[in-house]
């Protein structure tokens, strides 16, 4: 993804955001809840994912949360004139730096689970520039 392309992206998003509104804050408060639970966690592809063995109850809010975002990804990308993987990508780079909070759990691009440590980043995959 060349620069030009994030950065186009990252100000789609923002401006996506804020005309979301209540939807972007209700995925935010429902992602937020269960990265607290530390049974789910944020993914190097801009997807949630379940930490471990979860019930059917967390999975089921993942996949509520992943849908949303999916939708999100493919208005944005239509509008953009870009690939739906691209927009993602660059979402999790913001998710990354911005929402994973102390304690709670990220997967980035090597597939294994890790948790933040204190106030220590959250390493970004080498495409977050």
């Amino acid at each position: 993804m060349t620069r030009r392309m994030k950065l186009i992206l990252a100000a789609g998003l923002g401006l996506a955001v804020v005309a979301g509104g209540t939807v972007a804050y209700a995925q935010q408060d429902a992602s937020a809840s269960l990265r607290a639970s530390g049974k789910a966690g944020e993914q190097a592809d801009g997807y949630m994912g379940v930490v471990g063995s979860a019930g059917a109850d967390i999975r089921s809010q993942v996949d509520a949360v992943n849908i949303k975002r999916r939708a999100f990804y493919t208005d944005l990308a239509a509008k953009r004139g870009a690939k739906i993987e691209e927009v993602a990508a660059t979402t999790a780079c913001e998710i990354f730096a911005s929402k994973v909070g102390p304690g709670q759990y990220y997967r980035g691009t090597d597939g294994v689970w890790h948790q933040r440590e204190g106030s220590a980043p959250v390493p970004r995959p080498s495409y977050c520039g």
